[in-house]
C-alpha cells in the first residue's frame, strides 16, 4: 500500500491520481460491505442452523420413537429406513454396545466396528432407563454446516430380549445449504456490480471531466507550442464549469491570436519602417573615398536595426590662409541604443553643420552640442562626444565630452598617446568650459576612436572585453594595415562577447 501511495504522489497526472485513488476506495468499500454483509448473515445462519438442527433431531426422535429394530434385516428394518430418507437421511449406521454395525445404508459396512471416536461419544446416551426420553447427542459444524447425531434406539436381540441400539448419521442442513450457497452467489452478484457500477461511474467521470480537461491541456500546449488557432474543442452543451472554462479559454484564445496578429502587423510595420531609418542614418556616414589619404577603416554595428553611435568627416578650408585645409572629425556616442538614442545622434548631427558655420574650435563645438542636447532633451538623454581638427603638417586640437579616450599611437616606436575626456557627457552641464586637448603626430601615426560598447560588451562572468584588451591587440599588432586591425579586434571581441549590449563603432585613420 505504501508503493502504491508513493507512486500516486509521484504521478503529476490528475487524471492517474484519482483514478487510482477513486479505484482503491471503491475496492475497499466493496470489500468493507460484503464482508459486513457476508458477516452479519452468517451469524444469522449459525443461528437458524442451530435452530433448526435441533428440530430436525427432534422431529427424527418423534418419527422413530415406536420403531423397533432387531438384528434381522427384515421388514421392520426396511420401514425404518424408509422413515430415514423421509427425513433426508440416506447414510447412516446402526451400531450395538460393543461396536458391531449391525446395519447401514452401505451393506459392506455390517459386521465391522464402528469407529473408536463415534462408539466413545455413543457412550454419553447409553446410560439412561428411559431410552426416548433420553438425551441425544447432537454435534454442529459451524464451517460447512454439517451435523453429526447419535440418537440411542430401542432394540431386540436373537432371544427377543430388550437391547439398545444407537443410530448414527452425518447430514448437512439443505436448507442451509442452500441459503449458503445462495448467499455466495448474492455476495458475488453484489461485488460484480458494485465493481460494474463503479467502473461506469469512473468512465464517466472521465468522460465528463477529464476528456474535457485533457482537450483543454492539449489546446493549451498547442498555443504555448505557436499553433494561435489552437481551441477547446468539444460540444458545449452541459453548460457546466467545464464548459464556461473552455468557453473563457477560446475567447482568450481567440483575443491573444488577434492581439499577436495585431503586434505581429505593427512590428513589421515597425521593422521596416528601422530598416528606412537604418538607410537614412547611414547617409549621414561619410564616404571614405573623399579621405582616402587618411586610409580610413571604419566598423559600424548597430545593436539593433538603427544605432545610437554616429560619426562623420569634415574638410574646412582657411578664411585666413589660402590653400590651408583641415580635416574634422566628429564621433558621439547617445546614452542607450535603438530609435531613441538615434534620434539623439540625428539630432547632433544636424546641430553640427549650424555650429560649425560659426566656429570650427573643438571646445566650442561640443559646448554648442552640450548645450544642444540638455536644452532640447531636458536631461532625459545623453550622450559622450568627440571632435577632431587635424591640419596638414600632423597637429591635433581636440575636445572630449565624457567620451572613450581616443587613441593615438606610433607603430615606428610602439608610443601611445590618450585624449581623455575634459568634461561631463553632452547634456549633462550647461556652458560648460570644455577645453582644448594638443598633439604633434608624425606621418604615419594612427589614430583609433571608438564607442564604448566595444570595452564594455561582457563575456564570461560578465567580465568586460576592456580597454585594456584594446590596448594590448594593438600594441601587439599595430604595424597591421588599419581595415585588418579593425578587423582582428572585432574577431577577438566576437569570441569574447556572449552577447551584445550596445551598438559597436571603431575608426582607424592614418595621418598622411
Amino acid at each position: 500500500m505504501t508503493k502504491v501511495i508513493e507512486k500516486i504522489q509521484a504521478s503529476r497526472s490528475l487524471r492517474v491520481q484519482i483514478g487510482i485513488l477513486y479505484s482503491l476506495l471503491a475496492l475497499f468499500n466493496i470489500l468493507f460491505f460484503s464482508a459486513m454483509i457476508f458477516e452479519n448473515q452468517t451469524e444469522l445462519l449459525v443461528k437458524i442452523f442451530n435452530y433448526q438442527s435441533v428440530n430436525f433431531v427432534i422431529s427424527v426422535m418423534d418419527d422413530l420413537k415406536d420403531k423397533v429394530i432387531t438384528r434381522e434385516k427384515d421388514e421392520k428394518i426396511k420401514k425404518f429406513s424408509d422413515s430415514l430418507l423421509f427425513h433426508d437421511i440416506n447414510n447412516y449406521i446402526i451400531f450395538d454396545k460393543d461396536k458391531k454395525i449391525i446395519h447401514s445404508n452401505e451393506p459392506e459396512k455390517e459386521n465391522q466396528d464402528v469407529g473408536e471416536d463415534i462408539f466413545e461419544k455413543s457412550k454419553e446416551i447409553a446410560d439412561t432407563k428411559s431410552i426416548f426420553t433420553s438425551k441425544y447427542k447432537l454435534e454442529l459444524n459451524k464451517d460447512d454446516f454439517t451435523i453429526n447425531i447419535w440418537i440411542p434406539m430401542k432394540g431386540v436381540d436373537l432371544e427377543q430380549k430388550d437391547e439398545t441400539f444407537f443410530l448414527y448419521t452425518h447430514l448437512s442442513i439443505k436448507s442451509i445449504e442452500e441459503r449458503l450457497n445462495k448467499l455466495y452467489f448474492q455476495i458475488g452478484v453484489a461485488f460484480l456490480w458494485g465493481m460494474i457500477t463503479h467502473i461506469l461511474f469512473g468512465l464517466y467521470i472521465n468522460r465528463v471531466i477529464f476528456k474535457r480537461v485533457n482537450l483543454l491541456k492539449d489546446a493549451t500546449d498547442k498555443m504555448a507550442g505557436g499553433d494561435l488557432k489552437s481551441r477547446a474543442d468539444w460540444k458545449f452543451t452541459k453548460n457546466d464549469e467545464l464548459d464556461v472554462l473552455g468557453t473563457a479559454f477560446n475567447g482568450m484564445a481567440a483575443k491573444i491570436e488577434e492581439t499577436i496578429e495585431t503586434i505581429s502587423r505593427l512590428n513589421e510595420e515597425i521593422n521596416n519602417e528601422l530598416k528606412i531609418g537604418r538607410e537614412v542614418q547611414e547617409l549621414f556616414l561619410p564616404k571614405n573615398k573623399k579621405f582616402k589619404d587618411f586610409k580610413m577603416a571604419t566598423f559600424y554595428r548597430p545593436m539593433r536595426e538603427v544605432s545610437g553611435d554616429i560619426y562623420h568627416f569634415y574638410k574646412f578650408r582657411s578664411a585666413k590662409v589660402p590653400g590651408k585645409t583641415y580635416t574634422g572629425i566628429f564621433f558621439a556616442d547617445a546614452s542607450g541604443h535603438g530609435v531613441s538614442a538615434a534620434l539623439v545622434t540625428t539630432v547632433l548631427i544636424l546641430s553640427m553643420e549650424t555650429i560649425i558655420s560659426r566656429s570650427i574650435k573643438p571646445n566650442f563645438v561640443i559646448q554648442q552640442l552640450a548645450n544642444i542636447v540638455g536644452n532640447r532633451f531636458e536631461a532625459s538623454f545623453f550622450g559622450t562626444g568627440v571632435f577632431f581638427l587635424i591640419n596638414q603638417r600632423g597637429k591635433i586640437i581636440c575636445s572630449n565630452a565624457g567620451h572613450n579616450p581616443p587613441i593615438c599611437f606610433r607603430p615606428s616606436t610602439g608610443e601611445m598617446f590618450f585624449f581623455k575626456s575634459v568634461g561631463p557627457p553632452l547634456g549633462m552641464a550647461d556652458d560648460f568650459p570644455y577645453k582644448l586637448l594638443k598633439g604633434n603626430t608624425k606621418s604615419g601615426d594612427k589614430l583609433f576612436i571608438y564607442s564604448d560598447g566595444l570595452t564594455e560588451s561582457p563575456g564570461k562572468d560578465e567580465e568586460q572585453f576592456s580597454e585594456e584588451r584594446v590596448i594590448n591587440l594593438i600594441k601587439e599588432n599595430m604595424n597591421l594595415p588599419n581595415k585588418e586591425l579593425i578587423q582582428l579586434i572585432w574577431e577577438e571581441l566576437d569570441k569574447f562577447a556572449i552577447d551584445y549590449r550596445d551598438d559597436v563603432s571603431m575608426i582607424l585613420l592614418e595621418i598622411p
